[in-house]
């Protein structure tokens, strides 16, 4: 008796580092993702760069990192989790760095590329490697936790950018990004690695050995597996359009907000900064609650999506159209909140969809089509139309029609499932 409430208290005091591990570095992550998203005009004066340009920079970025995620979910079967963690840490760590350093266009673009490749080994491995300390019912919450940090990241990073580009300049901010990651590096080492499966209790949730070298070597055979599953396939669809909508908004809302409405660089970064830090943490966690209270199955973690999307959609509007100040922060509140409610959810889909030696690789392929289909067109595509006699509120309308496509395909997917 105790020997097994030891055993249990060690597990649950390993699954509570690595949740905080994970999330810390995963706020880093998102921080230095949106760096550019904060400097653009300076960016644009230091280094002759149009509209277009600061798009095609983020498409760049994701463009290795959705190519290199499922080659990290394969190698996460041949080698250490931690390790895998630990260098991706610190090559994107070093790149941010070198960011501030560049003296072209080009080796800007050399630089975030290579930020990509760093990002893709720990977005691919550290939620595989989490949900291993977690049973299938806890998975959707310990996930918001760890997905919150996208908002507060995010957020951080609008915030810095815009008080250090004013304070010193754009250079100091890529190495104020990159710094701290290297530490990080170094704390990741110490994590433990759980076995693949372990928290899996549902029958037949385990995967035998003999699928080992299968699942790690044969990369037709696995997509072949992952698209036979309907969740991970109408999870990652939706994904696709709310990643399209989410990165356009991203890249270019500060940036709007000085040009249609005249807020300065400081206000449109920090206040932007701040909307996401909140509602995007409040309405993560909720989601994640929420998707617990119904019992963490991928049917109501749809549903739910669906529902959160179909209130972000209308909502962004009022935060696109509107010329009050207030209203445009009251709308892009809300909307942001409900749209940062799906990532527990619609991640624990994901996952729970394959078994535990394919997570690694599902979650390398979901983040290839969301980003490939969504988040890589979308800014360039955007700014496209600012530079064309569009205009800049054609290109946002963009944000609230893609919002509304994955509401449907979400909720649609997720009543299908709960028929069958």
């Amino acid at each position: 008796m105790t020997q097994s409430k030891s055993h249990a208290d060690a597990s649950i005091r390993s699954a509570r580092i690595a949740l905080t591990t994970l999330t810390a570095i995963n706020l880093l992550n998102y921080l230095d993702r949106f760096l550019i998203a904060g400097i653009v005009v300076p960016l644009k004066e230091a280094l002759g760069a149009n509209d277009a340009d600061i798009g095609l920079l983020t498409s760049v970025f994701l463009l290795v990192y959705m190519c290199a995620s499922p080659v990290f979910g394969i190698l996460a079967h041949k080698t250490s989790r931690t390790l895998i963690l630990a260098m991706g840490i610190l090559i994107w760590s070093l790149a941010t760095i070198g960011s501030g350093l560049v003296n072209t266009l080009t080796q800007l673009f050399i630089m975030r590329a290579i930020v990509g490749i760093g990002e893709a080994a720990y977005a691919t491995v550290g939620p595989a490697m989490l949900v291993d300390h977690y049973s299938p019912t806890r998975r959707p919450f310990a996930l918001s936790i760890f997905y919150a940090a996208i908002p507060v990241g995010s957020a951080l990073s609008y915030i810095a950018s815009g008080l250090i580009v004013n304070a010193w300049g754009w250079r100091e901010v890529f190495l104020a990004g990159g710094v701290p990651g290297i530490a990080l590096a170094i704390v990741c080492l110490k994590l433990k690695d759980p076995r693949p499966g372990q928290s899996d209790v549902e029958t037949g949730t385990r995967t035998s050995a003999s699928m080992h070298a299968s699942i790690a070597n044969n990369f037709a055979s696995n997509v072949k597996m992952i698209l036979k599953s309907r969740e991970f396939v109408t999870a990652t669809v939706g994904y696709i359009a709310f990643t399209f909508a989410f990165g356009a908004l991203a890249v270019w809302m500060p940036y709007y907000l000085q040009t249609a409405h005249g807020w300065s660089v400081a206000s449109s970064t920090t206040t932007f900064g701040i909307v996401l830090v909140a509602s995007g943490f409040v309405g993560t966690i909720a989601g994640g609650a929420v998707a617990k209270r119904l019992g963490g199955g991928s049917a109501s973690c749809l549903k739910l999506c669906g529902f959160c999307m179909a209130i972000a959609a209308p909502t962004s509007v009022i935060a696109l159209y509107c010329n009050d100040d207030w209203l445009i922060i009251l709308g892009l509140t809300i909307s942001s909140a409900f749209s940062f409610a799906t990532q527990g959810p619609v991640n624990a889909v994901i996952l729970n969809s394959v078994s535990a030696l394919l997570r690694p690789f599902a979650i390398g392929m979901s983040v290839l089509l969301i980003h490939l289909l969504g988040d890589v067109p979308s800014p360039w595509l955007v700014g496209k139309i600012f530079d064309s006699s569009m205009g800049m509120r054609v290109g946002m309308s963009l944000i609230p029609i893609t919002m509304a496509v994955s509401a449907a395909i979400w909720f649609f997917a997720g009543r299908r499932l709960q028929q069958i």
